[in-house]
């Protein structure tokens, strides 16, 4: 159907972040020319962990990307722990994961991930033409119609295909006429990151092969996220917290701060973990926001993916996984099978297909934010009609979507 309009694309990503590279690693896969345009030196991903259930993963691995490079762990089971002594109480098994859904659920150091997916996509071998990657190039205009961009350094470029990787605050979606309508969240989060040998030294070190998510709280604003990473040899842990704890007047995703104020957040939490974060580097405070749907992702030539299209609290830990399943169903939608040559005909595929799904779980997402019952993976027996579950986010054919929205068309 498609073959005959099948031709190499000169494709811009705007953004070299993780979900950038994505865009940037199945296009190539595609067989398109891609170019990467990156506002800093470098696209500083920082910090914490990073967990990738079977839905993102398995096309991590379609896309022959090197996944024992990024050093991961394999995720068993969820383990929720007593507050303030720490037991456990209660404990769900993953069981067949990858029986069930195909590939494993790992986690992984988002900056082990950002620097294998940096490395394979300008790489000449494999499939594709490698990308090209621009650095300090911040776009400041976009012309949909066009296909052209300029930028904050003078310099301009055009493209047959705009994929806007941009981020939470994208300018782009700006350019294409979306406002975005927020409203802070009641919650902040720390995030911060301790290695294997100083857990060692602490009598910590039930927590470094535990091969588990283990939460403390979560019905309720306060919840402690904490799993390993690299290898086993750094636990993460994302700390949330009530926003009115810091006046609500800081802002951002990278701003310091010491142990004793990590600790001091949780007076009454597991000694355990309080000993932990006295010890804790890499400190850092999140602002937490929550973005209405957009209208729309696509205008003329240009398509938003990621954070850029649908920004979701953390906690269904979906928010990587739902950027590399825009980014699948890009190469899916621009590949050999489906593509005809017209760019605003697969953008408009694009967006019918992900827009509904990631949205679902982004509201899930805003959901599981203080009750921890609503987290895809926790089973009580009786869930609701609406509620997110395991299977359908786990199990989902995207191929099968792509070709059942191409279909219904005719």
């Amino acid at each position: 159907m498609g073959s005959a309009g099948h031709k190499p694309l000169d494709v811009a990503v705007i953004g070299a972040g993780l979900g950038g590279l994505c865009a940037a690693l199945s296009l190539r896969r595609a067989g398109h020319n891609v170019t990467l345009y990156e506002r800093y030196d470098f696209a500083g991903e920082v910090g914490a962990s990073l967990s990738v259930a079977s839905n993102g993963s398995r096309w991590l691995l379609n896309w022959d990307l090197d996944i024992d490079a990024v050093k991961p762990v394999v995720l068993k089971k969820l383990v929720m722990h007593e507050w303030e002594s720490g037991n456990i109480i209660n404990e769900y098994s993953l069981g067949d994961y990858k029986a069930k859904f195909g590939t494993e659920y790992y986690n992984f150091h988002r900056i082990d991930m950002h620097n294998v997916l940096l490395q394979t996509v300008q790489q000449k071998e494999g499939k594709g033409f490698a990308c090209r990657l621009e650095k300090n190039h911040k776009v400041i205009e976009v012309d949909a119609q066009a296909g052209t961009m300029v930028f904050e350094n003078g310099k301009t470029a055009s493209a047959d295909l705009i994929i806007a990787a941009d981020g939470i605050r994208s300018i782009t979606r700006r350019q294409i006429g979306i406002e975005p309508k927020v409203e802070g969240s009641t919650s902040c989060c720390y995030r911060c990151i301790i290695g294997a040998e100083k857990l060692k030294q602490l009598g910590l070190s039930e927590f470094i092969t535990n091969n588990g998510i283990e939460f403390w709280g979560g019905f309720g604003i306060n919840k402690i996220v904490l799993s390993a990473c690299h290898n086993n040899e750094v636990v993460s842990c994302y700390c949330f917290y009530p926003a009115v704890f810091n006046g609500l007047d800081k802002d951002g995703w990278n701003i310091g701060a010491t142990p004793q104020e990590l600790c001091d957040t949780f007076p009454d939490l597991d000694p355990r973990i309080k000993k932990l974060f006295l010890n804790a580097e890499d400190i850092k405070m999140w602002r937490l926001y929550i973005h209405e749907e957009y209208p729309c992702w696509v205008k003329g030539k240009v398509g938003l993916l990621g954070d850029a299209a649908h920004p979701m609290l953390p906690d269904q830990s979906q928010g990587f996984c739902q950027a590399i399943e825009d980014a699948a169903v890009l190469g899916e939608v621009f590949g050999e099978e489906h593509f005809t040559g017209d760019v605003e005909q697969a953008l408009k595929r694009y967006e019918k297909v992900r827009k509904e799904r990631a949205t679902r779980v982004q509201v899930a997402s805003a959901k599981a934010r203080t009750d921890l019952s609503e987290r895809i993976g926790w089973s009580t027996g009786n869930e609701r009609p609406d509620k997110l579950t395991i299977e359908e986010v786990c199990g989902y054919d995207l191929p099968a979507h792509v070709r059942k929205v191409i279909q219904g068309e005719v």
